[in-house]
């Protein structure tokens, strides 16, 4: 019985050290008997349980882009499919700030952001019928809304890619592009539509505060709901976002 005892010992002995050296080597915390935790999945199973320790964070982002001719889907594609004679018309070019509110036990994050941007360029009306200016014409948009994202995932312990999605209302200063060209032809008012934000940020572990983001940036008027348009304006951006 002893001799069992003994050789079981040596063999939980054996099997540990290993373990604990890998540990050890790769900076990874340890219990306070020596051995490496076992991960925990609880969060699978609650995952709209409130984080116990939640990691809240602010956000600047600042980004660049094109309008473009067609609707959303054809946004998704980089304007590919967009019935209009030009697939992009005019620039776009803002900054937003989000605050994190609350953080489930499944990574997501709930929380709100404030955005403000100005859409310029030539074409004040386009792209089925083309009213091109000489001049410079300017159009300010202020959009405020809720967030969903998610912390995301590290591919390859090279790279990190996470998801976000903004929901809320938008305004403009006046419509420009192909907003004009919609509001002219529904008899309707872009001035007030829905905001739809699509991101897809991309971080790497030596810069964790710092995400490359793309974003389709989306007013649409919810199928007539507002405004009497069925869509207002869709760009594609890029841009930087600092999380603090």
């Amino acid at each position: 019985m002893i001799v069992r005892l003994v050789a079981l010992a040596l063999c939980s002995f054996v099997l540990t050290v290993p373990e604990v050296a890998r540990a050890v080597e790769n900076g990874e915390p340890l219990a306070s008997d020596g051995i490496k935790p076992v991960e925990d999945y609880s969060y699978l199973f609650t995952p709209f349980r409130l984080a116990d320790k939640p990691n809240l964070q602010q956000s600047v982002f600042l980004f660049g882009g094109r309008t473009n001719s067609g609707n959303l889907w054809n946004t998704f594609t980089f304007g590919t499919g967009a019935p209009g004679v030009l697939v992009y018309d005019n620039y776009i070019a803002g900054g937003a700030y989000q605050r994190d509110l609350l953080e489930f036990n499944s990574g997501f994050f709930i929380g709100a952001e404030l955005g403000f941007a100005d859409r310029f360029g030539h074409y004040r009306i386009c792209c089925d019928s083309i009213g091109y200016s000489s001049s410079l014409a300017h159009s300010l948009e202020l959009w405020g809304g809720a967030v969903l994202r998610h912390r995301g995932v590290t591919l390859f312990d090279a790279i990190g890619i996470s998801p976000g999605f903004v929901f809320g209302l938008s305004a403009i200063s006046s419509p420009i592009g192909q907003e004009a060209l919609h509001q002219v032809d529904h008899a309707g008012s872009a001035r007030v539509l829905f905001y739809l934000g699509f991101d897809l940020a991309v971080t790497l572990p030596s810069v964790p505060n710092v995400e490359l983001v793309y974003r389709v940036h989306h007013r649409s008027g919810g199928y007539g709901t507002l405004g009497g348009l069925k869509e207002g304006n869709n760009a594609n951006v890029i841009g930087i976002r600092y999380r603090f």
